[in-house]
């Protein structure tokens, strides 16, 4: 079989190799689906990422792929972008006033940043045109594609879609009436003649209703993995991680990993556990919240007021854990509780199963894909509910061993073996894949 020449977009790898708080699902899902694609020796690839951050971008790659020899394609840096946006839109004010040498500054600005981008996309066009390699695939873990494949009509473009969220929930609008976020540009920039993996049946679906422009027979379900040092940790191991986050060696705890985000439900994931323990005169379990970073969790502790400041021995805000140390801490748990409003797959749920960590998580969206019969599923936003997950993990151990059990057992229904064998059969059309 001939190997493709494929242009694997890494933006998503720069945001995450420069700042931890990126580095969210999307960007393990991305590194993992890279490696796969190396380690296959299917492809000649082609890493296009921002020039200013290409060095993390390779030193990410390399940690993952040693000796890879990846050719990098870099673009513009984002900046200029942002820079030409903010200055088109401080141009109209500029337009009223008085001063016109300033008027014709920033007009003069606008242009000369317009023109270095046009080029720079030209010199993309160009140096595609004249360098002798013809491209056969875009493939984007995230982002929309670049003009300079979207203009060549050669190139098989493909892109994995993760959720609809600003199109479903109310409070997150924003990002769809931002003509400049990324994903109102990846929304615009669907279309019938490229091909799409949905990282699960129910994200699927929703690209389907809320986007029509997608062909139905050019969009694949393609369900995601964890990375594979989500396993089951031994108790020193557990012990270590315990310690370097301020966990009480002598306390049992429940686990969460979220940002302070409204879907997340993490107010209410808190505020139950506390009714929980004052319902039952509990003093031997504490909640850890796992991510985020300082600004996060000041935030965190003024959304719950009152609760915090006499419960902080209760609640344990760890800031962003090290990629070696999670998989002890879902170890250690006594369950781990992810009741999300909506989720367009849901990594840490699977995280959890894979450490044999009895899950709670919301019976809505993609979840139940994921976990199953394999945890308690629950209304998001029921309090009751809540609590009564809790209790039944608390007071009933073997319970609570039966459903670790099964998480261990479904986890291992998902590999990026899998998840890229099946993107490959789809690009290869050696068989048609469906889910």
């Amino acid at each position: 079989m001939q190997k493709k020449k494929m242009v694997f977009d890494a933006t998503i790898l720069a945001m995450g190799a420069q700042d931890n708080n990126s580095r969210t699902g999307i960007y393990f899902v991305a590194l993992n689906l890279l490696k796969q694609f190396i380690d296959s020796n299917k492809f000649d690839i082609y890493i296009y990422c921002e020039k200013l951050y290409a060095h993390v971008v390779r030193d990410a790659i390399n940690e993952m792929v040693p000796n890879n020899n990846l050719t990098f394609l870099l673009k513009p840096h984002q900046y200029k972008y942002g820079l030409l946006t903010y200055l088109r839109q401080f141009k109209q004010q500029a337009n009223q006033h008085k001063n016109i040498i300033f008027k014709n500054f920033i007009q003069l600005l606008c242009l000369l940043i317009d023109i270095e981008l046009k080029f720079e996309e030209l010199k993309y066009s160009l140096k595609t045109k004249v360098s002798n390699i013809n491209y056969d695939i875009y493939f984007s873990p995230m982002h929309k594609m670049p003009n300079f494949i979207k203009n060549n009509k050669n190139i098989k473009k493909y892109t994995l879609l993760h959720d609809v969220i600003p199109l479903v929930l109310e409070e997150y609008k924003a990002a769809i009436e931002d003509k400049n976020s990324w994903f109102a540009q990846l929304v615009e920039s669907l279309n019938p003649n490229d091909y799409y993996f949905a990282n699960s049946e129910y994200t699927r679906k929703d690209f389907l209703k809320y986007c029509p422009k997608i062909n139905p027979n050019k969009i694949f379900t393609i369900p995601l993995a964890c990375n594979k040092n989500f396993d089951v940790a031994n108790r020193e191991m557990i012990n270590i991680a315990k310690v370097k986050y301020k966990i009480p060696l002598d306390k049992k705890y429940i686990f969460n990993v979220s940002r302070l985000d409204p879907r997340k439900n993490l107010v209410r994931n808190i505020r139950t556990f506390i009714e929980f323990i004052d319902q039952h005169k509990i003093t031997d379990i504490v909640f850890v919240v796992g991510g985020g970073n300082d600004k996060c969790n000041e935030r965190l502790k003024k959304e719950i007021g009152d609760i915090y400041e006499k419960y902080s021995d209760k609640i344990i805000l760890t800031g962003y854990i090290e990629d070696e140390y999670l998989p002890a801490l879902y170890s250690g748990a006594e369950w781990f509780v992810y009741t999300s409003q909506y989720e367009g797959f849901g990594l840490p749920p699977l995280e959890a199963m894979s450490c044999g960590c009895p899950v709670i998580t919301s019976n809505n969206s993609s979840l139940p894909e994921v976990v199953g019969d394999a945890g308690i599923m629950i209304d998001w936003d029921s309090d009751e509910q809540h609590i009564n997950a809790y209790e039944r993990y608390y007071f009933d151990e073997d319970y609570r061993k039966e459903i670790a059990k099964k998480g261990l057992e479904r986890s291992k229904e998902y590999s990026w073996e899998k998840c890229t064998e099946n993107i490959i059969n789809v690009i290869f059309k050696e068989v048609q894949y469906e889910y």
